[in-house]
């Protein structure tokens, strides 16, 4: 009697499995109604297939998710490396847009004034400084560069080549303090000397005209051109605005204050002027 108890989990199972076998051979067939058996295992079965089939669902729903997430970050980086791209190709395009502006800017100053040979040139070095006294061109002798050319843009006069290599050049600015330009005032005529501010110790990026008549009618606004003397800087090229007037009646002259017109801090192209056809 012991060992039926022992093996009675195992006797159980046995008639439980042929109980369901018989079952399923019962209810095989078609039947318009159930046993009350197959009713009461019916009612037993339908919430556990029902809780299966929730399970099931919710762990392929969870699978697919992984998956579609997945897909989503994977475009998510392809759609970021695009835009990077254009971004990238915008900023080449308004790069190429503004360089097309000044060169245009550069021809159309060259076409106006036929009366010299110019050269374009770029700019690849600047001194250091905010307002470079000095920079170096990308051409030099072998490309007809001397020393004492002019160096304009179509905002105004730059300053003069100082210094010619084979292939490159430096340029002294006319708001370098070495610098002196012979200049006039456009709607007075009155002639001066235009010298740079910059220092050492001190850079203010403009320049003073100085040795003007003490009656000169000079005003701020007025225009400052090249007056053509000293044999290096044309006649007529536009050098600034005065914005400060100022005289001293012991030295009988007046100073007037010049904005140059070309901005120094951004200069990227200019113009060589190689001759002045007289």
């Amino acid at each position: 009697m012991p060992q039926f108890f022992k093996r009675q989990p195992l006797v159980i199972v046995i008639l439980l499995v042929v109980l369901l076998i018989a079952l399923v051979i019962v209810t095989s067939g078609q039947r318009d109604k159930l046993t009350t058996i197959e009713g009461v295992v019916g009612e037993v079965i339908t919430p556990v297939q029902g809780f299966m089939y929730r399970i099931a669902t919710s762990v392929s729903e969870f699978f697919q998710s992984i998956g579609e997430r997945r897909q989503l970050a994977e475009q998510y980086k392809i759609l970021k490396d695009r835009v990077t791209q254009l971004e990238q190709q915008q900023l080449e395009m308004d790069e190429t847009v503004r360089e097309n502006e000044r060169l245009k800017a550069l021809l159309n100053f060259k076409e106006e004034r036929d009366q010299f040979t110019v050269a374009g040139v770029r700019i690849t070095g600047k001194d250091p400084g905010n307002w470079f006294n000095t920079l170096t061109i990308d051409k030099g002798s072998k490309d007809g560069i001397t020393v004492n050319m002019a160096v304009v843009t179509d905002k105004g006069l730059i300053g003069r080549i100082t210094e010619v290599g084979k292939n490159w050049s430096k340029v002294r600015t006319i708001v370098d303090g070495q610098s002196s330009v012979s200049a006039i005032i456009e709607r007075t005529r009155d002639n001066g000397m235009v010298k740079g501010n910059n220092t050492l110790t001190f850079e203010d990026g403009l320049c003073r005209m100085i040795n003007l008549p003490l009656d000169s009618d000079v005003v701020v606004g007025d225009r400052v051109i090249t007056s053509g003397l000293g044999e290096i800087f044309p006649k007529g090229i536009y050098i600034g605005e005065v914005v400060e007037v100022s005289s001293e009646q012991r030295d009988m002259f007046k100073t007037a204050t010049v904005k140059p017109g070309a901005d120094f801090q951004r200069l990227e192209e200019v113009l060589v002027i190689s001759t002045v056809n007289e």
